[in-house]
C-alpha cells in the first residue's frame, strides 16, 4: 500500500520522502527530468534549489549513490547550480568522499569536477582543503586525491596551488601512511606545472630529509615534460572547440593557436604578504638623520633586511618613499644611496601595482642620481627605477624622461637610454601611442648625434628596442632624419635583432586560405545567429542618410518651447569590421584589441582597463565612439564571465555615452546585449546608468523599445522586472513626449 502512495506523489516529494525507496524512485526522476530540460534556466530546476544538498547526504547507501547521480545531472544541466556549490560540496566531503561503495566515491569525484568545469573552482577548492584538516584520514586522503585530480584535469590556471601549498607541511607529517602517500603524488603533480620555483615552498614547509631525497627522485624523472590541461571550464569550452574547428579547416595545429601551454606560476601570487610597517625599528626615522653615516647604514639595512619578502601587506608607505628619495637625492655617503636604491626596489617589487601611488614622485630622482660614477650606486639605482617601472607606465613618466634625455650630464643622458630600452621590453605595444612615439624618438634622436659614445650607443639600443616594440612600420615615420645615416640606421638594426620583447602580446590570426568561402560550423551559426536579428526601419534610413566612414552628423530639431532640450540625434553609418580594425590600428590599440578575446581574465581585465584610459585621455567630439563599442562587443562582449570585467566594458560605454558623440547606430551595436545584465546581481546599477546616459545621448523612444523588446522576448523574469522599475524611473525623468 505504502509503494502505491509514494509512486502518486510528484518527483520533489519523492526526493525528501522518509522511505529511502520513494528517495530512490524520486532520484532516478529527477535524474532523467534534468538531462531532458532543454533550457539550461527553466523555473523547474529552481524546485530543487535548497534540496540538492540533501541528495548527497541521504542515510541510505542506494539513496545517496542514486542523490548523487541527480546532484551531478543537477550541476551539469541547470545554469545556477553554482548557488548550491558550499553546501552541497561540505556534504561531498564529509559523507562521500570516504564511503565504502566505490561507485558513490566516483560519483563524489564527478561532482567535485563538474562543480570545477561550471566554474566554482575556488569554492570546491576552500571545501577540500577543509576536508585535509578533517580528523578521519580516509577522508583527508578522498579530498588529497580529488585535489590532485582536479590540478591534473584543469591545470594550475584555474586551480590555484597556493591553498595546497600551504598544506604541504602538514600532511606529510600525518601520522596515516595514506595521506602522507597522497600528499607526495599531489606534490609530484604540482611539480609538473611548477616546476623547480615548487622547491623553495617545499623547504619552507620543513619536510624530513627521507622525504625530499625521495621527492628529487620522482622530479628527476618529470624533466622535460610539460603539463596540459585535459578538461575546460565553461568559459573556455567554447574556445577551445572554436580553435579546434579553424585548425582543421586551415590545415594547420600549429601550437600557437591552442590555449595548451603551460603557465609560468608567479611566486608573488602564492607569497603570503608581510607586514613591514609595525616591524621597522621604533628609531629607524631618528636614525635615517643621524649625522654619523653608520646609524644612517644601520637603518637601511633594517628595512632592507624586511623589504626582502616577496610579498608586502597594503600599508601607507608614503614616509617610508619620502625618507628614501632624501636618502638618494641628498646623502653624501654612497654606501647609504646604495642600500636606499635596494630598498626601494624591494618595496616596487614587494608591492607591484600598489607602488604606482609613490612611483611618480620617485623616477626623476632616481633618474638624476645616474650622475654618481660609484659601480655601486649605478646598479642599486637601475635596480631601483626597473623595479618602479613594473609599477607604472611609459605614459606616466614620460615628462621625466624627456627631462633626464636632456640633462646636460652625459652619464644621465646614457643611463636614461638604457633604461628605456630594458623597460620598452616589459612595455605593452598598446601603451605606445603615437604622440608618446613622436616624443621619445625625438628626444633619442638628438642624443644619438651627441659627441659621447656612450650616449649614441645607449640611444641606439633604445631605438632599436623600440622598433623591435611597435614594429618598423610604425616608427619609420619618425626616423626619416636618420635614414641617411647608413651606420646609425645599421646600429639601431643591430639592437633590433637583439631586442626581445618579454611581456606577452595577443597575435593576430593568421589569414584563412582564400581558396575557399569559409565553413560555418552549427555551433558558430548559433552564435551569430542574434547579431542578424532586422533593426528597425528608423535605423535603416539614417543608414541611407550616413555620411563618410566613422563620421557623425549632428542634426539638430528646429526651435521648440519651454522644456527639456532634447538630445542631439547622430547619424552615422555602421561601420564594417575591416573600419573597425584600422581605427584601432592608427590609434595603436590592435593588440589591446585581441587581448580583449584572451581567455586569461587578468588579461581581459586589462586591456579593458587601458582602453577605458585611452578613451579617457581623448577629446569627447574626437573619440571614434562606434568603433570602440563594437571592439567592446567582440567575443566574449558582454557575455564576460568576469564581472570586473563586465563592469569596466559597461563603465567605458557610458563614458563613451556621456562625453563622446553617440549614436541611435551605436546604440544598435549594443542596447541587446547591455539590456541582457539588467538584474546582474554586481553590475545591475552600473548597466542602468548605462543605459539612461544612452539614451540622454540619443532618444529615450529609441532606447528604452529597444530595451523593452528585448526584455520581453526573452525568458527571465527577472531582466523584466528590473526593466520595467528602469522604465518607470526614466519616464519621471525623461518625460511621455
Amino acid at each position: 500500500m505504502e509503494d502505491e502512495e509514494y509512486r502518486k506523489l510528484p518527483a520533489d516529494e519523492k526526493v525528501v520522502h522518509k522511505l529511502w525507496k520513494a528517495r530512490v524512485c524520486g532520484y532516478e526522476e529527477v535524474t532523467k527530468l534534468f538531462r531532458q530540460i532543454d533550457d539550461e534556466k527553466s523555473p523547474e530546476f529552481g524546485k530543487y534549489l535548497g534540496l540538492v544538498k540533501k541528495f548527497v547526504t541521504d542515510s541510505n547507501a542506494m539513496g545517496q549513490e542514486k542523490g548523487l547521480e541527480a546532484t551531478l545531472a543537477y550541476v551539469e544541466n541547470y545554469a545556477h547550480a553554482g548557488k548550491t556549490v558550499s553546501e552541497v560540496m561540505s556534504g561531498v566531503v564529509t559523507k562521500c568522499m570516504a564511503a565504502s561503495k566505490t561507485k558513490t566515491r566516483e560519483l563524489a569525484l564527478q561532482v567535485t569536477l563538474m562543480y570545477i568545469e561550471i566554474e566554482k573552482h575556488e569554492l570546491v577548492v576552500e571545501e577540500l582543503i577543509k576536508g585535509t584538516e578533517q580528523k578521519n584520514p580516509k577522508i583527508v586522503s578522498a579530498c588529497i586525491q580529488a585535489l590532485t585530480t582536479a590540478l591534473k584535469e584543469f591545470g594550475i590556471k584555474i586551480i590555484s596551488p597556493k591553498p595546497m601549498i600551504k598544506r604541504i607541511g602538514a600532511l606529510f607529517s600525518d601520522r596515516d601512511k595514506s595521506v602522507r602517500d597522497e600528499a607526495r603524488l599531489m606534490v609530484i603533480e604540482l611539480y609538473k606545472w611548477m616546476g623547480p620555483s615548487l622547491k623553495n615552498h617545499l623547504q619552507a614547509a620543513n619536510l624530513q630529509a627521507v622525504q625530499m631525497t625521495e621527492l628529487e627522485t620522482e622530479f628527476a624523472k618529470l624533466e622535460g615534460q610539460k603539463a596540459v590541461p585535459i578538461r575546460y571550464i565553461r568559459s573556455q569550452q567554447q574556445k577551445q572547440a572554436k580553435l579546434a574547428a579553424e585548425a582543421v579547416e586551415a590545415n594547420d595545429e600549429s601550437d600557437d593557436e591552442v590555449d595548451d601551454v603551460p603557465q609560468d606560476i608567479d611566486p608573488y601570487d602564492l607569497a603570503d604578504p608581510v607586514d613591514i610597517l609595525s616591524k621597522l625599528p621604533k628609531d629607524f626615522y631618528d636614525k635615517l638623520e643621524a649625522k654619523k653615516w653608520q646609524e644612517r647604514k644601520e637603518a637601511l639595512e633594517a628595512l632592507e633586511t624586511l623589504v626582502k619578502n616577496p610579498k608586502l601587506e597594503n600599508g601607507d608607505y608614503g614616509d617610508v618613499v619620502r625618507a628614501l628619495k632624501k636618502v638618494v637625492q641628498k646623502d653624501s655617503n654612497v654606501v647609504c644611496v646604495a642600500l636606499a636604491g635596494r630598498c626601494i626596489a624591494g618595496l616596487a617589487l614587494g608591492l607591484k601595482k600598489r607602488f604606482q601611488t609613490y612611483s611618480g614622485a620617485l623616477v626623476l630622482s632616481l633618474l638624476e642620481k645616474f650622475k654618481e660614477k660609484k659601480q655601486s650606486v649605478v646598479s642599486a639605482i637601475r635596480e631601483a627605477v626597473d623595479a618602479t617601472y613594473l609599477t607604472t607606465n611609459i605614459e606616466a613618466i614620460l615628462d621625466d624622461v624627456l627631462e633626464t634625455l636632456n640633462n646636460k650630464n652625459p652619464s644621465v643622458k646614457s643611463e636614461t637610454s638604457l633604461f628605456l630600452a630594458r623597460a620598452f621590453t616589459k612595455t605593452s605595444p598598446s601603451s605606445v601611442n603615437k604622440k608618446l612615439l613622436k616624443a621619445v624618438t625625438g628626444a633619442l634622436t638628438k642624443n644619438i648625434n651627441e659627441s659621447d659614445p656612450a650616449v649614441r650607443e645607449a640611444s641606439a639600443e633604445a631605438l632599436g628596442t623600440l622598433m623591435k616594440l611597435v614594429g618598423e612600420k610604425a616608427i619609420g615615420p619618425f626616423l626619416v632624419e636618420l635614414e641617411k645615416d647608413n651606420l646609425k640606421m645599421s646600429k639601431i638594426k643591430e639592437f633590433y635583432e637583439k631586442a626581445e620583447i618579454t611581456v606577452k602580446t595577443s597575435s593576430p590570426k593568421k589569414a584563412r586560405p582564400q581558396t575557399a568561402p569559409p565553413k560555418v560550423s552549427a555551433l558558430a551559426s548559433k552564435e551569430s545567429a542574434p547579431k542578424a536579428a532586422k533593426k528597425p526601419a528608423a535605423v535603416a534610413k539614417k543608414k541611407a542618410a550616413a555620411v563618410s566612414s566613422g563620421s557623425a552628423t549632428v542634426v539638430r530639431s528646429k526651435g521648440g518651447k519651454a522644456g527639456p532640450k532634447p538630445p542631439q540625434k547622430t547619424i552615422e553609418k555602421e561601420l564594417e569590421d575591416g573600419e573597425v580594425e584600422s581605427i584601432m590600428e592608427d590609434l595603436l590599440l590592435s593588440n589591446i584589441a585581441l587581448e580583449l578575446s584572451s581567455p586569461l581574465w587578468k588579461t581581459r581585465l586589462s586591456s579593458a582597463e587601458e582602453i577605458m584610459s585611452k578613451v579617457q585621455g581623448m577629446n569627447g567630439q574626437t573619440i571614434p565612439t562606434q568603433a570602440f563599442v563594437k571592439i567592446l562587443m567582440k567575443k566574449p562582449g558582454l557575455k564576460d564571465t568576469n564581472f570586473q570585467v563586465l563592469k569596466v566594458k559597461l563603465d567605458i560605454i557610458k563614458y563613451l555615452a556621456e562625453n563622446g558623440v553617440f549614436s541611435t547606430t551605436t546604440v544598435d551595436c549594443c542596447i541587446k546585449d547591455i539590456a541582457e545584465k539588467f538584474g546582474d546581481a554586481k553590475n545591475g546599477n552600473i548597466v542602468i546608468g548605462t543605459v539612461t546616459a544612452m539614451a540622454e545621448a540619443t532618444s529615450f523612444g529609441h532606447v528604452s523599445i529597444a530595451v523593452l523588446d528585448f526584455a520581453f522576448n526573452q525568458k527571465s523574469p527577472k531582466v523584466q522586472q528590473e526593466v520595467l522599475n528602469w522604465l518607470a524611473v526614466a519616464l519621471k525623468e525623461f518625460g511621455v513626449a
